[in-house]
């Protein structure tokens, strides 16, 4: 009696960890495929009672909308990402002093993120608000392609938002 219990309690581990990999799948192609092709199945056994037209049917559309759904699920995830990065330098544009978007029009007036130290020096920007966009990780030093040259350098999507 012991022994036939532990080998049902054994089969009924496997059966929930089973329906747990089913129930967890976050796959929403493969979702929306099962889905409607077995719709499809369904409402074609329904309508001509054959099993046979309404498996193959199932069969043949699974495929055509996983690919369809997958595709449409990228698509509408890196839309949803691009805007959320989009609106979350935005808010970090927000919330810089009015010093800080002085020294990012700055940079737009002279028509690019990247500017030489006498530039700077001729802008009259703060030197404060320009050592703050660099601890904010926005603005940074680096020397130009001839190597003689040092510049600053204002992170790329806060200068978009500023133009």
């Amino acid at each position: 009696m012991k022994w036939e219990m532990l080998v049902i309690r054994k089969k009924m581990k496997v059966i929930d960890k089973w329906a747990e990999r089913i129930y967890s799948e976050n796959d929403f192609g493969r979702n929306v495929a099962t889905s409607s092709s077995g719709l499809v199945g369904l409402v074609l056994y329904l309508l001509t009672s054959d099993i046979a037209i309404a498996g193959f049917s199932a069969l043949i559309l699974f495929p055509v909308v996983r690919i369809l759904a997958s595709s449409a699920n990228r698509k509408s995830e890196h839309l949803a990402k691009l805007k959320a990065q989009e609106d979350g330098v935005q808010k970090l544009y927000d919330r810089l002093s009015t010093e800080e978007k002085n020294v990012v029009s700055v940079f737009v007036k002279a028509g690019g993120s990247v500017m030489t130290w006498g530039q700077i020096n001729k802008s009259h920007a703060h030197f404060s608000a320009i050592e703050s966009l660099m601890q904010r990780g926005l603005l940074h030093t680096s020397i130009t392609a001839d190597g003689f040259t040092e510049t600053f350098v204002l992170d790329q999507d806060i200068f978009d938002i500023g133009q």
